[in-house]
């Protein structure tokens, strides 16, 4: 018989992403009603999200306004996910790559701020039309400059008393992406702090790239600092709640106890490919959690709400 994660120990947290983007993929939610609508769902942690209102570079009020409504709805924000819209720090275009590391620093200055432990970082982004495309030829030399951009985040958290955590990113629909995998990214960072540079894990991204996500998290392992648990069409990076798609949540978990991970459990799901309204897709997350604390991790029925 596998294991069963220890349901009692893990801390269950909604990211405040799902509040923020819109069904038209566009971040323009306000992190205080975000907030108010997680505590209003029972959970008590959070992963806030450096888009939408009150950001490009938010200041001591709005500091203060975030810290506040925290404390008001009951709420640990252990992880802040830094900028990703028009954000790619291993960019070639130097103005580009410098505006990127400058807004990822201003909110890992706010995530210590407000009593964040963890940024989260893409360490790539997808190129726009006008940007040169990631290529065979090209690794390299975007994984060197994602390096160097990466080697000024970790000055800047050290300063703050932050982590990052770099995230695996999905390559479908690009020739390739750099640092697409567990592996790649393990040993990315094998040349920083072992106790300020980890990996977060999005189950969807993985899935989609053909990688298994159970296996991803074994590749992590004691660097595994943060999860983005979503699920998948094995397609696009749907973001639905566990149970909608593809993803063995019983493997996970099994391979999340094995690993002993004790970061929040993050849910990032999203209602832009939802066929749920925003208020269903809530209630789908409460009863999700409330199964798991139950159960541990396992494979929830096809769209189950209760």
């Amino acid at each position: 018989m596998p294991k069963k994660n220890d349901a009692a120990t893990v801390t269950y947290s909604l990211a405040s992403s799902l509040f923020i983007i819109d069904t038209a993929n566009k971040p323009s939610g306000d992190p205080v009603t975000a907030l108010e609508a997680i505590a209003a769902l029972g959970f008590r942690a959070t992963e806030l999200f450096a888009e939408g209102q009150m950001w490009e570079a938010p200041g001591p009020r709005e500091t203060a306004k975030i810290r506040t409504a925290l404390e008001r709805c009951d709420i640990d924000a252990a992880t802040l996910h830094t900028p990703l819209t028009g954000v790619n720090i291993a960019s070639p275009t130097a103005g580009l790559r410098e505006d990127s590391v400058r807004r990822i620093a201003e909110s890992i200055r706010f995530a210590a701020d407000i009593g964040a432990r963890t940024a989260i970082v893409h360490p790539t982004g997808k190129p726009g039309p006008d940007e040169p495309q990631y290529t065979l030829e090209t690794t390299g030399t975007t994984m060197e400059i994602a390096f160097d951009s990466v080697g000024s985040l970790v000055k800047i958290a050290q300063e703050a008393g932050i982590r990052i955590a770099l995230e695996n990113l999905s390559g479908a629909g690009l020739v390739c992406r750099p640092l697409e995998s567990m592996q790649e990214l393990r040993a990315f960072i094998c040349a920083f702090p072992a106790e300020e540079v980890g990996l977060c894990l999005d189950t969807g991204h993985a899935r989609i790239s053909g990688l298994d996500p159970a296996g991803q998290a074994r590749i992590g392992s004691d660097r595994l600092w943060a999860l983005h648990i979503q699920d998948v069409d094995g397609v696009k990076d749907r973001h639905w709640v566990p149970g909608q798609g593809i993803i063995d949540w019983t493997a996970l978990g099994q391979a999340l106890s094995d690993i002993g991970f004790n970061g929040d459990w993050t849910i990032e799901v999203l209602p832009t490919y939802s066929e749920l309204s925003l208020p269903a897709i809530g209630e789908a997350c409460r009863s999700l959690k409330e199964l798991w604390e139950r159960k541990g991790m396992c494979n929830p029925g096809r769209h189950q709400t209760v």
